[in-house]
């Protein structure tokens, strides 16, 4: 609820210039690299139920924190240190659907994981606008800050007894696999030869929501209303069509195939920006592109770390799988609108559009070894 409307709280309440707000952001991007590392680190250690409520809890009290903060280096400790705790939970939450999946629905779970984000996007700005226009932004920290409260508190209710099931499981795996070899992350060609595709696609499929709402305001002449809805396709699509169609998908296709197909279907999303006449029906376009392409290849690589791991290192694989999109989320808007800028959006899309396509060529190589 808090984080779509940041920039607008911290230049218009606080009278941060946009350079400023722009290295406050930079400070969260930082924070998701640590905060995935750690949250990574400590799954491996103490267990994704542990990591996930606590990530929940002291989530809702550095929200509070970042309201009372008023300064510049203040705000970017409070933004670094709420990166790092939030960000925490994501590796973990990605290791608690693998140990609850079996291995023949593991890409449906991470499909089913997304649909729940994607509601709660849909949800969660919708009602965050309509309270900041209500009530004041304040209010934004308060509600934030009471719904990861109630989430640490609802999940140790809900999970309390499970946990305790699986730790006395854990211990006894333990002992029977102590010979076992693990092999690690840092070690796995396959793996970091993946991790940089992701990187590299995360960057292009994340100007969607860094230079894409720019190039409609500044260069298509789109109104914030028909901004609104195509932002809002992206997530009705999801809705309406990811669960079945990565069942359908999961069930004849490789991971890497669909990928693969995902990855074009991105970069194709961005290159239908450079064709003549570009309106509302052309962005609406691009957005279908764009939204198949990621249910063509994201759960399907949450689904491929999960199953590369061994159970005594998903975190750390989920770590360094959540670290390339948080890398990606630093580097895509400074480069993303400073190549639009200089060079203008047509060379900026047609760069996403071989990103796509190198990006494709890679996972085909990767589906061949």
């Amino acid at each position: 609820m808090v984080f779509p409307f940041l920039t607008i709280y911290l230049t218009h309440n606080l009278g941060f210039t946009l350079k400023e707000v722009g290295l406050i952001m930079s400070f969260f991007g930082l924070g998701s690299i640590l905060g995935a590392y750690v949250g990574g680190w400590l799954t491996d250690k103490i267990g994704s139920y542990l990591v996930q409520i606590w990530s929940l809890f002291l989530s809702s009290i550095v929200l509070l924190m970042l309201l009372y903060a008023q300064s510049f280096w203040t705000l970017a400790i409070v933004a670094f240190t709420f990166s790092v705790v939030a960000d925490a939970f994501r590796p973990a939450n990605k290791v608690a659907v693998s140990d609850y999946s079996q291995p023949e629905n593991l890409t449906r779970s991470f499909a089913l994981l997304r649909l729940a984000v994607n509601l709660g996007f849909a949800i969660g700005p919708a009602m965050g606008g309509l309270l900041a226009a209500w009530k004041g932004y304040e209010w934004l920290f308060y509600i934030d800050a009471l719904t990861c409260f109630l989430d640490a508190v609802l999940f140790k209710i809900a999970m309390k007894d499970d946990f305790k099931e699986k730790k006395k499981q854990s211990k006894k795996e333990k002992k029977g696999s102590s010979n076992t070899l693990v092999h690690s992350p840092y070690k796995d060609k396959v793996f970091l030869a993946f991790l940089v595709i992701i990187c590299l696609l995360a960057f292009a499929f994340l100007q969607l929501f860094y230079t894409v709402p720019l190039f409609y305001k500044q260069e298509i002449g789109l109104g914030e209303g028909q901004i609104g809805l195509l932002m809002s396709l992206n997530g009705l699509i999801i809705v309406a069509v990811e669960m079945p169609l990565v069942y359908l998908v999961d069930k004849h296709y490789s991971k890497f195939s669909s990928m693969t197909l995902g990855a074009i279907l991105i970069g194709l999303g961005f290159l239908i920006f450079t064709f003549p006449m570009v309106g509302m029906g052309i962005a609406a376009l691009s957005v279908c592109f764009l939204t198949m392409g990621e249910i063509f290849y994201m759960p399907f690589a949450s689904a491929f770390v999960a199953a590369r791991a061994s159970d005594s290192n998903r975190g750390e694989y989920m770590a360094l799988y959540t670290m390339a999109w948080a890398i990606a989320s630093v580097v895509a808007p400074l480069t993303g609108m400073y190549i639009g800028a200089a060079f203008g959006f047509n060379m900026l899309w047609l760069l996403l559009f071989a990103i796509g396509l190198i990006g494709g060529l890679g996972f085909w190589v990767l589906g061949k070894l």
